[in-house]
């Protein structure tokens, strides 16, 4: 094969098998938002469980709203909503559901019955209904945890080819590098394979197979990697087209 800066590599992305992964630390930042999501919900409870009003529940519905706010902004901080196009039109919340992370509807009602109660003077909902809500902030919180810490890498087996892939999230960037067979390279543009911009030149390895490493190019391929990486902590299979 003939050196050049760009190759195709045969899009095996979900058929690959894990020999191990890698994940994200947490640090001090992590952790204080973690706590102040965890305290808002913590004081939305209490008012629910010693309820004896309307004041009470008012302020459990704007606890529980800090409390997903405060997660949203922690996750902001991880993904960077604002570089993908669509989070103008559709939101934070709008993104994640895009992405399988949560089903956001009964979370935007939420946000407009917070802004109607306290801007509006809105009759707050009743216990019952506040307690619904207060599940659906816990199922939230619970759900996003483990995306606060997300993949970083991940070590593959692709039929008689392996490698690994490393990701970053603020920009998003991936880069893929591994032994591959040579049926599974183009140094033309293929359809549906995945463009590389190698970093190294590309070199011959024992058993016919061929060392490549490169920045994944193409957009939507780096969107399939951040999919794959959203699945692998998700309950979810919904991929890009």
């Amino acid at each position: 094969m003939e050196s050049t800066l760009d190759w195709w590599l045969e899009n095996g992305l979900h058929e690959f098998t894990e020999n191990g992964h890698g994940k994200g630390g947490i640090d001090d930042y992590d952790r204080m938002m973690i706590a102040r999501a965890e305290a808002s919900f913590h004081h939305a409870a209490y008012r629910l469980s010693n309820h004896h009003g309307k004041y009470d529940r008012i302020d459990a519905v704007l606890a529980l709203k800090r409390a997903v706010d405060a997660r949203l902004e922690h996750l902001n901080r991880i993904y960077n909503f604002g570089q993908y196009s669509d989070s103008k039109s559709i939101g934070w919340l709008g993104l994640l559901e895009t992405w399988g992370v949560i089903l956001q509807r009964s979370l935007r009602r939420l946000r407009r019955l917070r802004n109607a109660v306290e801007h509006d003077g809105a009759e707050p909902p009743t216990l019952e209904e506040c307690e619904d809500y207060q599940e659906v902030c816990w199922w939230f919180l619970k759900g996003t945890i483990d995306y606060l810490g997300p993949l970083d890498n991940y070590d593959f087996y692709w039929n008689d080819s392996s490698g690994s892939f490393s990701i970053d999230y603020n920009p998003l960037a991936v880069t893929l590098f591994g032994d591959f067979v040579p049926e599974v390279l183009s140094d033309s543009r293929m359809g549906g394979w995945i463009k590389l911009e190698a970093m190294v030149n590309l070199s011959r390895r024992l058993e016919g197979r061929y060392f490549l490493q490169g920045e994944v190019v193409d957009e939507g391929a780096r969107l399939q990697f951040l999919q794959f990486a959203m699945d692998y902590f998700g309950m979810t299979t919904r991929r890009f087209d």
